[in-house]
């Protein structure tokens, strides 16, 4: 077992009960962490979020401040959050395919009380509005770097899954912030989303450099649901039967306000930053535990996972403990599945989408059901989840019915997607070797080890900042070969485009990174130094990624895709110990297969554009777009690289 391992499941507990204690300079404000377990569960009904019609292509604002909310029962204060609308989560904002959404996006969080109580580790690479240049490439540093920061604060919003000119992406350094600083990237705070691709569950929160997990923590999050009236499956639950369900961790103090531990566990280097935040509570809808009265039928929940690093295994049970009703999934991050898929529980990462319906009919009047989760932390091989707290989500009360249900039962087969609309990318590129028909990137995921746990985790053992090495061309299909040899699940998410899963295949971590390490030049390892071996150039078909050949330490056969991650993803698990191999294109989701190559574009906006420029669709060019881990506490500390779409 690694130090990173035992740390990880130490530092939380350690920042509880020595929640006064100083390290490098800095103290912690009181008062103490609450127990979760000393709030009273399913007294709160499920808050639905409000709705902002964008189907109609009006143009709207969406503002980001600073207020207070009911989030714990009512026995407790109000607590201090940030949100977009003055919701918390933000307004649910639902599109229409074909129909662009023109928002405008406003920072408010001027002179903050909570930032106060957010622990910004201004050692990172971070926005750094106030240019202290504090991050860890450049010592010594002053003491100033390791105090608390107290503003500015610079946000962006990213609306995660979305094809958008890169303009619009919410890049981490197009950061603003309400006292009018702007980063580097920064080219309007007026935003334009296409909509051209599938109807989906999307969804939008902060994305500014080295504090996402904060801003997102703070509470700037919010569903997006893309519409296709023309091509959505008949009867489906609607109404006050399709709900959005938003599932975060978080933690708070005696009085009732978020609290966020900040007791850095290599204090020497950051002072603040810790490898994840493990809350134990969970909120749904910005309510701790609430539950939700439902008539005996069929309802859809868009779920979505928004906390900062909490994989949630979730399964509904009756009262007694017994099995309850079951999850068909019908969509996933890019859109609707071909046929509904049924499963006891379901396992859901960081920012992943799962849309379900789950049939309460025959069902008593008077039955109560919870919605339960039993993923460790960190997933999959991490401490269990507490009976009294982590392990409840949610609370179902059957009620009588309103009314008949027009909807479909899901064991009837129902075909969700036509024929003619099913695009496979697999078939492209089964049963060749690599880089033999497409180029192939093998990239590896590194923890780099300090003292007392991670200093940082790496995308190729490469920070941030170092020069761009992921430059696909537009209309090109790649092989993406991820390698993890850290000891977690990360979701990897790559903006811009929705990819799918090819399979997944077991590894031996510890040969493998003995051959790694051996690889650099003289077998001198350099911590998040780049990679071993040369990058190489993909093009036409090669292999690049600067990686030793993970063949010789594979073991056993590749697994497929489980039956509800074949369809498109943005997000996928990449597991401890595997390899795990994806195959994404450079084009909009409905283009048949075999149909674009590399040099063409067919979205309607130009992704090659850059700063400075317009297309000759009239958007603005943008700086480009990032693949990352989702784990907010990893891609705010260097598990985040740019990558350019070339022509």
């Amino acid at each position: 077992m690694s130090s990173l391992r035992v740390v990880r499941h130490s530092v939380f507990v350690v920042s509880i009960v020595f929640s006064g204690a100083v390290f490098a300079g800095h103290s912690h404000p009181s008062p103490g962490p609450l127990p979760g377990g000393n709030i009273q569960k399913y007294t709160q009904p499920l808050s639905i979020p409000p709705v902002i019609d964008a189907t109609q292509g009006s143009p709207f604002t969406i503002t980001m401040s600073e207020f207070q909310t009911q989030v714990l029962p009512s026995s407790f204060p109000k607590t201090t959050v940030w949100g977009y609308n003055n919701a918390y989560p933000g307004p649910t904002v639902v599109a229409k395919r074909g129909v662009a959404a023109k928002v405008n996006y406003v920072n408010k969080i001027a002179s903050p009380k909570l930032l106060a109580k957010l622990p910004v580790d201004q050692t990172l690479h971070w926005a750094d509005p106030l240019k202290l240049g504090c991050a860890m490439m450049t010592p010594p540093l002053s003491a100033e770097c390791f105090q608390r920061y107290t503003g500015p604060v610079p946000t962006t919003v990213h609306l995660h899954g979305a094809e958008v000119p890169s303009a619009f992406d919410g890049t981490p350094d197009s950061w603003f912030t309400a006292s009018g600083l702007k980063g580097a990237e920064f080219v309007t705070s007026s935003y334009i989303y296409p909509n051209n691709q599938e109807a989906t569950t999307l969804w939008y929160h902060d994305h500014a450099l080295g504090v996402t997990r904060l801003n997102v923590f703070a509470g700037l999050t919010g569903m997006y649901l893309l519409t296709d009236p023309a091509h959505e499956p008949a009867n489906l639950p609607s109404g006050k039967f399709a709900l959005p369900l938003i599932i975060q961790d978080r933690s708070f103090d005696t009085k009732g306000q978020l609290f966020f531990p900040s007791d850095g566990i290599n204090p020497d280097l950051h002072p603040f930053w810790q490898p994840e935040f493990f809350g134990d509570v969970i909120l749904v809808n910005g309510k701790s535990w609430p539950f939700l009265n439902v008539e005996p039928r069929r309802y859809r929940f868009r779920l979505l996972d928004a906390s900062n690093a909490r994989f949630y295994t979730l399964k509904i049970v009756k009262s007694d403990g017994s099995p309850g009703p079951v999850f068909w999934q019908i969509g996933s991050d890019g859109g609707y599945l071909n046929r509904p898929v049924r499963f006891s529980e379901l396992t859901i990462a960081p920012a992943e989408r799962m849309d379900v319906v789950v049939d309460f009919t025959g069902l008593a009047v008077g039955t109560k059901l919870l919605m339960t989760n039993s993923a460790n932390a960190p997933f999959p091989g991490g401490d269990p989840v507490d009976p009294a707290t982590t392990a409840q989500v949610m609370q179902f009360k059957v009620v009588a019915s309103s009314g008949s249900d027009g909807s479909v039962a899901m064991s009837n087969g129902l075909k969700l997607r036509p024929k003619n609309s099913i695009v496979d990318l697999r078939p492209t590129v089964a049963g060749s070797a690599p880089g033999t028909t497409v180029p192939l990137r093998r990239l590896v995921l590194k923890e780099i080890e300090g003292a007392n746990g991670p200093e940082m985790v790496t995308l190729n053992n490469t920070r941030w900042m170092a020069p761009v090495t992921e430059t696909p061309r537009v209309g090109a299909t790649e092989v993406w070969e991820l390698i993890n040899i850290t000891e977690d699940a990360h979701p990897i998410h790559v903006h811009l485009v929705q990819f799918q899963l090819i399979n997944r295949q077991d590894l031996d971590p510890e040969a493998y990174t003995a051959a790694y390490e051996a690889a650099f030049p003289g077998g001198v390892f350099p911590p998040a130094g780049g990679t071993p071996l040369p990058y190489g150039n993909c093009y036409p078909a090669g292999v690049c990624g600067g990686n030793p050949d993970p063949t010789p330490f594979l073991a056993g056969t590749a697994t497929p895709p489980d039956a509800n991650e074949a369809g498109w993803k943005d997000t996928f698990h990449v597991f401890p110990g595997q390899v795990t191999r994806f195959v994404i294109r450079w084009a909009p989701q409905n283009v048949p297969a075999g149909t674009v190559g590399a040099g063409t574009n067919l979205f309607r906006f130009d992704p090659t554009a850059t700063l400075g420029t317009t297309d000759t669709f009239g958007f603005p060019g943008g700086a480009g777009y990032v693949w990352h881990c989702h784990i907010l506490d990893h891609e705010d500390n260097e598990m985040m690289r740019p990558y350019l779409v070339n022509n």
